[in-house]
């Protein structure tokens, strides 16, 4: 698939983190919700957050507990920036992002399409000692 063959809005179907040793969990449960959005220009976004996040007992954005905002944060990803395709990997250049340390660099995904379903997966990170890859499954929702 080529960079113009990404296009288009994106719904998170699944979230599977596999073991080496083929053990699955998933890091933001079975009911993890998320979207991702590839402009033929070269522009993504991407969030990711779990699917029954408490609400916040204010309706002030930069208020809440330091107890709630430490849940909403680690309960919630995403992040925007410029995208390219180098063969089977799309690299994401991070613009801006939820997670700081992530701004000024780029996150890699191999991608697998087939018509209307997009996999995306991460390389190998070792975590907690064990070697796991995210794989990220998506339906087109153009």
């Amino acid at each position: 698939m080529a960079a113009e063959g990404l296009a288009g809005r994106w719904r998170l179907l699944s979230w599977p983190a596999r073991t080496a040793a083929g053990a699955v969990s998933y890091p933001f449960g079975e009911r993890a919700q998320g979207s991702v959005v590839y402009t033929p220009g070269g522009w993504m976004s991407g969030a990711l957050a779990y699917g029954d996040r408490a609400d916040l007992a204010t309706g002030d954005v930069v208020g809440g507990s330091e107890e709630e905002r430490a849940a909403a944060f680690s309960t919630c990803l995403s992040y925007c920036g410029t995208y390219e395709v180098e063969g089977d990997v799309v690299v994401h250049h991070i613009e801006m992002g939820l997670f700081p340390n992530w701004v000024g660099g780029e996150q890699r995904r191999q991608f697998e399409p087939s018509d209307d379903k997009l996999v995306l997966r991460t390389p190998p990170l070792e975590i907690g000692g064990d070697v796991i890859v995210n794989e990220l499954r998506w339906i087109r929702e153009e």
